[in-house]
C-alpha cells in the first residue's frame, strides 16, 4: 500500500496531530509524465563551493550581473568579478557606506553604461567605462531600480522616490521626486519590475509607470490601489513579472502574497503564517526578513529569510508548495538560517554570497556539502500514516528512492538514511534506525524497515546527511509478501 503524502512540502499545523509535516533541504517536484513511477518526488536542494574569495571584507551584501559585468558588494567594498578566465579574478572599485541591510545594484544599459549602488542609505554611481565610483545621494537610498533609462531611488525616511537624469546616474535634480498622495500610509518599499514600479505602504500599495509626463515622467496607474502593504522592506522581490512580498494589512500582518496581473493574492499557508506569527513575537520581529529569488532546474524559488529566528522558508512558484532550508549546526544541534543571502546568475553558474564570508560561491544541486564542507542535513517528516486513526499492523515499510548513488570514496561511499517514528503526532519519537541506499553501482539495493508495530497515529521522519544526491520517490508498507 502506498504511503500517500510521503513526498510533500512543509506544513506544521497548530495541532501537530492534525499535520506535522516538515520538508527541510529537499523540494517537491511533480513528475509530469503520466507513466512515471510516482507522481511526485523529493529532490535535494543545492550545495555550495567557493568560486572566488574577495579580499578584505566579510559579509556579501549585493550581487548583480548585466551585459557581462558582475558586481559584488562585500562589507563596504564594491568589486568587479570576472569569471571568464581559467581562475576567476576581481577588481576593487571603491568603498560605500556599510550597514546590516542588503546592498542594491541596478544598471542603466549600454547608453548610460553605469551602475547605481545603494548601500547604508546612500547612493553611488559607477561609471562602467572608467570604473570610477561616485557618491551621488546621501540618506536617500534604501531601495532602488531602473526604468526606461532613469535610476530610481527610494527614501524610506520621507517616503519619496527620486529620479536621476535620463541615462545619467551622476545627476539628480532635487526637484525630481514624488510622494504618495493616494492613501494615508506612506510608502515603505519599492519594487521595480518594468514597465511598473510597485510602491508599497504599511497597509496598502499602488503601481506607478512612465506616463511621459513633464517635468516628472512617472505617475500612478489609476484604479490599481490594493489593500496589502509590506511588513519587511527587503522581503520584496520579483521572478519574471511576478512580484512577491511579506505583506501586512490594516487587519494584521504575516501573509506572503504574489502578484497575479496587478492583483496581490495570498500564497502562504496557515502553517507558514503560524510560523511567521511566532517570529513576530521574537526580539527584532519580522521587519528584518529578506528575500532572494532564483530559478533552477525549471523551478522559480522565492527564498524568505528570517535572520532573528534563524529560519528560511522557500516558495516554489510553479509547484505552489513551501519547503524549508537551513544550515545544520552540530554544535547547537539545530538548524540555523540558510546561508545564501544574495544571488546572481553569471558565467553559466548560480553565484551566491552570505553574511559570514567574503566568498562568492557556486550554488549547484550536484554539490552535496555546505561552503565549509559540513554536511547538509535533510529531513522529511510526514503526515500521519492513517487519517482514520485506526490500528493496522505494519510488517514492513519500504522507502522508494534512487539507489546506488554512493560516492567513489568517503565521505558518502556507503550512504544511508535514518528512520524514526512517532505515534503521537511527532511530539515524542522512538529510536532511530538506519537504511543503506547503496554504494556506487548498487542500483538494486532496497531500503526496508521491519517490525513496525501496530500504530494508530504514525508519523515518520526520514533524514540524511551524506554528500550524495538523495532523491526520494515514495514509500510503501506491507508490500513485501514475495520477499
Amino acid at each position: 500500500m502506498e504511503f500517500h503524502g510521503f513526498t510533500g512540502g512543509s506544513y506544521t499545523s497548530a495541532s501537530r496531530v492534525a499535520d506535522a509535516e516538515l520538508t527541510m533541504n529537499w523540494y517537491p517536484e511533480a513528475i509530469e509524465s503520466p507513466a512515471g513511477t510516482t507522481q511526485q518526488a523529493l529532490y535535494p536542494t543545492p550545495g555550495l563551493q567557493s568560486f572566488i574569495v574577495l579580499p578584505g571584507d566579510t559579509g556579501t551584501r549585493g550581487l548583480s550581473t548585466m551585459n557581462g559585468r558582475t558586481l559584488a558588494v562585500v562589507g563596504g567594498t564594491v568589486y568587479g568579478v570576472n569569471g571568464t578566465t581559467a581562475a576567476p579574478t576581481s577588481a576593487t572599485y571603491g568603498t560605500v557606506a556599510h550597514d546590516s541591510n542588503p546592498a542594491q545594484i541596478a544598471f542603466n544599459g549600454a547608453i548610460g553604461n553605469q551602475a547605481f549602488i545603494g548601500s547604508g542609505g546612500n547612493g553611488y554611481t559607477l561609471n562602467l567605462a572608467t570604473n570610477a565610483l561616485t557618491q551621488t545621494l546621501t540618506n536617500k537610498c534604501l531601495l532602488l531600480g531602473m526604468l526606461d533609462g532613469f535610476f530610481i531611488s527610494f527614501d524610506s525616511a520621507t517616503g519619496r522616490i527620486w529620479l536621476s537624469n535620463l541615462n545619467d546616474g551622476l545627476t539628480w535634480d532635487p526637484t525630481q521626486f514624488a510622494q504618495r498622495s493616494t492613501a494615508s500610509d506612506s510608502w515603505k518599499a519599492m519594487i521595480v519590475v518594468p514597465p511598473d514600479i510597485w510602491m508599497l505602504g504599511s497597509v496598502s500599495g499602488d503601481i506607478w509607470y512612465n506616463a511621459g509626463a513633464f517635468p516628472f515622467p512617472f505617475a500612478p496607474r489609476q484604479g490599481l490601489n490594493f489593500k496589502y502593504g509590506i511588513a519587511a522592506p527587503f522581503s520584496g522581490a520579483a521572478v519574471g513579472n511576478t512580484v512577491l512580498w511579506l505583506a501586512q494589512a490594516i487587519e494584521g500582518t504575516g501573509v506572503v502574497v504574489r502578484s497575479v496581473g496587478y492583483d496581490p493574492q495570498r500564497i502562504s499557508t496557515y502553517a507558514v503564517e503560524k510560523a511567521i506569527a511566532s517570529y513576530a513575537l521574537m526580539p527584532g520581529g519580522i521587519a528584518n526578513a529578506e528575500a532572494m529569488t532564483y530559478t533552477d532546474q525549471g523551478h522559480p524559488f522565492y527564498c524568505l529569510r528570517f535572520p532573528t529566528p534563524e529560519r528560511t522558508w522557500v516558495y516554489d512558484l510553479l509547484m505552489n508548495t513551501w519547503h524549508e532550508r537551513g544550515y545544520w549546526n552540530p554544535s547547537r544541534n539545530q538548524f540555523e538560517v540558510w546561508r545564501p543571502r544574495v544571488h546572481t546568475y553569471a558565467f553559466d553558474r548560480h553565484l551566491v554570497g552570505d553574511d559570514y564570508t567574503g566568498t562568492i560561491q557556486i550554488m549547484d544541486v550536484t554539490l552535496g556539502t555546505e561552503l565549509d564542507g559540513s554536511a547538509i542535513r535533510r529531513v522529511r517528516r510526514t503526515p500521519a500514516l492513517f487519517s482514520e486513526f485506526r490500528q493496522v499492523p505494519i510488517r514492513v515499510v519500504e522507502v522508494l528512492l534512487e539507489n546506488g548513488v554512493g560516492a567513489a570514496s568517503p565521505p558518502g561511499d556507503d550512504p544511508r538514511v535514518m528512520w524514526k517514528t512517532s505515534d503521537d503526532g511527532g511530539r515524542t519519537w522512538g529510536h532511530e534506525r538506519q537504511g543503506q541506499i547503496g554504494r556506487i553501482g548498487e542500483t538494486r539495493r532496497r531500503v526496508r524497515f521491519w517490525r513496525n508495530g501496530v500504530p494508530r497515529d504514525r508519523v515518520v521522519e526520514l533524514s540524511a546527511s551524506d554528500p550524495v544526491p538523495y532523491r526520494i520517490l515514495g514509500c510503501f508498507f506491507n508490500n513485501d509478501t514475495a520477499q
